[in-house]
């Protein structure tokens, strides 16, 4: 899930973590709403065939698209199989479709990553991946009500193989790798990463986002202004480039 073969994992507290997490989401049901949309979206871009999560902690996914194989480094009751993102067990060209809802931030060598995912991946499979996007406003949000980092110096493809971040367990991370990858070093990527076209690289989640507390913050939008909040959402959107919380990057193996 969110480590690589030389990160050691703390099973425990992974664990700890995911039930925290899916404890929340049985709780939440405008966290669950906007999941719900976010599993929507990720279905429309997947190719024909069967679709394997990456990291897929605690199933949500699955819970909207039943049919999904789920997976993670850690063994949890919520997933199929345990793997690493770094070494998946799957043969060459075998996979039509992997799906990670906030993985990749997570992953301290993504140039391996991306490697593994050209050999697995089938001509015409692709890789679909919702992730944070830094954004002026989601920057500053991320930055005051958020623990994780977000570090936009990084560089996400280093020459010599480098950590992109300092890895101390299977939830360090960097939220900012993603925006920086498929935007700054977007040309770079396409250079190392010849089999994988991008098909997809989408803003998403201005207001309904940061105001849902996501699994662990307070909601700020009560039940009956749910309907109110998606209209509010839906006007935001011509200013996605300020305010997105959001980036959908589908990649297709050639």
């Amino acid at each position: 899930m969110r480590s690589s073969p030389t990160v050691p994992v703390g099973e425990q507290t992974a664990q700890d973590v995911l039930h925290a997490r899916k404890r929340a989401w049985d709780s939440r049901p405008l966290t669950r709403e906007i999941y719900r949309r976010y599993a929507d979206a990720i279905s429309r871009e997947l190719a024909p065939g069967r679709a394997i999560e990456i990291g897929g902690g605690a199933g949500n996914f699955k819970e909207f698209r039943p049919a999904t194989i789920v997976s993670d480094i850690v063994a949890t009751p919520f997933v199929d199989f345990v793997a690493d993102a770094m070494a998946m067990p799957f043969p060459d060209g075998a996979v039509d479709n992997l799906v990670m809802l906030d993985v990749l931030h997570h992953l301290p060598r993504p140039a391996r990553f991306f490697d593994e995912v050209v050999r697995v991946l089938r001509p015409g499979g692709r890789l679909v991946m919702l992730e944070p996007h830094i954004s002026p406003f989601s920057r500053v949000v991320f930055k005051l009500a958020h623990p994780e980092p977000v570090d936009k110096s990084v560089d996400p493809l280093p020459e010599d193989d480098a950590p992109v971040f300092e890895a101390s367990g299977p939830f360090a991370s960097n939220q900012a790798v993603p925006s920086v990858l498929f935007f700054r070093e977007l040309g770079r990527f396409q250079r190392r990463f010849p089999q994988l076209k991008l098909r997809t690289r989408r803003l998403d989640s201005v207001l309904m986002y940061p105001l849902s507390g996501g699994f662990s913050g307070p909601c700020l939008v009560p039940r009956f202004a749910h309907r109110f909040g998606w209209m509010m959402e839906q006007a935001a959107l011509p200013l996605r480039r300020l305010l997105a919380f959001r980036l959908l990057i589908t990649l297709e193996r050639v």
